[in-house]
């Protein structure tokens, strides 16, 4: 009677300790594997709850009454331990249905086959009842299917244990202590099927039921002690589900084992479908996308999204501080509105706001790159500078604000006459510069005395005002080992030669 007890107690501890690892599960996140990881938690507790209770009836009534409740759970637990299993290591992406089916079929027939037992007696061959140590005990003799459904339940066990110890092999880190749990924990299970059949002391008591507890405390322990659960949960603490960025939890496998909307909105509009997990696979039509995912510094990607270049910023955190992570947290961010207003900074910032050319900084650092691209290749590269000749008198006669209107309009010839192969800038004031790269002396002294003409007969006008103006300019050609400061020299020398002959005219040096 005592041994009835203490065995009641064992398995009551159980139940409740189940119960709350179902609760505290719950609470960890909404995904699939902590939703098979809870299923299970439930069904162990049907099946141990219902021995319980089925050793501490004394009526054959409540004692089947409570068989029955156990069976709400047995044919179920190794089935849902398969499928935690598939699901934390990755296998359960592809073929959904085909391993649901393969899964719980078995399972679901015994679930009926148990219940309508008395009409075929296929799951049960016989029922009946014994006395031992003066308690009313239920006597099963194994029907047909009882023997396939405890086939496939060690399947299951022996699949789950291959998987875990698999998973734990492959990382990068040597996980000794989970797979020897891992092991413990299903040779636990195992024994207790073979138990169950063989009832090795004479007890007609169910074994499962006692070793099973031990199978769910080393899961239990493996799952507080490494990363079955742990990693989800620390990821969900740090705002995964309510962020409006793409973020992906990464493991170390590089397998996607979580994600949230905005991630999967972000691979539905690359046209991708989530049926592969492993990172490679999943990412392979997008190869830029899976380079920026493998990296774990900052980086910039490009996409582009409905007909529109889209830029996002990819960063990395660590889930916890092991020197090898048990995974990562990767957020991909869409800074496009960011990153044109950053461009469009920069570009204000090499840009004259009056001529709409290059300012003077841009033109002193392009025109460096055009010097070391020169003296590289020996290609010829030339330099004119040009001055508008008495600018000052239209600022004076007619305001300044006509002055500027004959810049944006100089300016506006300039890059017209020369072309966009040509570096052009406002180097302040009335003054420009271009730069010319692969022309000899003929060809550089045509185009600037066309340039030259032009501005002669074009008309500027502002408002009524009809203004004529003129340009001097000086010219000069690179030497070998020449700096740009150098050639800048030259060809204001060349400039001030042609000023000082009169202006309107072109002087090379």
């Amino acid at each position: 009677m005592y041994i009835f007890n203490i065995i009641s107690l064992y398995l009551i501890i159980i139940a409740i300790i189940t119960v709350f690892w179902a609760a505290y599960i719950k609470t960890l996140n909404g995904s699939s594997f902590t939703n098979a990881s809870m299923m299970l938690c439930f069904a162990l507790c049907f099946y141990v709850l219902g021995y319980t209770l089925e050793l501490n009836s004394s009526e054959p009534s409540q004692i089947i009454f409570w068989n029955y409740v156990e069976y709400i759970g047995i044919p179920f637990v190794s089935a849902l331990w398969l499928t935690t299993a598939l699901l934390y290591t990755g296998h359960f992406s592809k073929h959904k249905i085909v391993l649901s089916v393969a899964i719980f079929l078995i399972p679901l027939i015994s679930f009926i086959l148990r219940y309508t037992n008395d009409y075929h007696h296929l799951y049960f061959a016989s029922v009946g009842f014994t006395e031992e140590f003066g308690k009313l005990i239920l006597v099963k003799e194994t029907g047909v299917w009882m023997y396939v459904q405890s086939i496939h339940s060690m399947l299951m066990i022996f699949v789950s244990m291959a998987l875990f110890i698999r998973d734990s092999v492959r990382t990068g880190v040597k996980q000794r202590g989970k797979v020897l749990l891992t092991i413990a924990a299903s040779v636990f299970a195992v024994a207790g099927l073979v138990l169950t059949q063989i009832k090795p002391f004479g007890f007609t008591i169910d074994y499962m039921v006692l070793c099973l507890p031990i199978t769910a405390l080393l899961v239990i322990i493996a799952v507080a002690r490494f990363d079955l659960l742990e990693t989800k949960s620390m990821a969900r603490s740090r705002a995964f589900e309510y962020s409006g960025n793409a973020v992906f939890l990464i493991n170390r496998q590089f397998k996607v084992i979580d994600y949230n909307a905005s991630a999967k909105s972000l691979l539905e509009q690359l046209h991708i479908r989530i049926y592969n997990t492993n990172l490679n696979a999943l990412l392979k039509s997008v190869p830029q996308f899976l380079e920026g995912m493998l990296h774990q510094e900052e980086n910039l990607l490009q996409l582009r999204l409905d007909g529109r270049t889209h830029y996002f910023e990819i960063t990395t955190r660590s889930i916890d501080d092991r020197p090898v992570p048990r995974g990562w947290i990767k957020t991909v961010r869409d800074i496009t509105e960011i990153h044109r207003l950053n461009e469009e900074l920069k570009k204000q910032a090499i840009t004259d706001e009056l001529s709409m050319l290059n300012n003077r900084r841009a033109f002193m650092q392009i025109g460096r790159e055009w010097v070391d691209a020169s003296e590289q290749s020996r290609e010829s590269l030339s330099l004119s500078m040009f001055d508008i000749d008495y600018f000052k008198n239209v600022n004076d006669q007619y305001g300044h604000p006509a002055g500027d209107s004959v810049i944006q309009d100089f300016g506006r010839m300039l890059k017209q006459h020369f072309g966009p192969d040509t570096l052009v800038a406002r180097l302040g004031g009335e003054e420009f510069a271009i730069m010319q790269s692969g022309k000899n002396d003929d060809q550089v002294r045509q185009t600037l005395q066309a340039f030259l003409e032009m501005v002669r007969g074009n008309i500027f006008r502002y408002r009524s005002h009809e203004i004529r103006l003129s340009v001097s300019c000086g010219s000069t050609r690179r030497q070998p080992g020449q700096t740009l400061e150098s050639l800048m020299r030259n060809a204001d020398k060349a400039l001030y030669e042609s000023k000082a002959q009169g202006r309107d005219r072109l002087t090379m040096l």
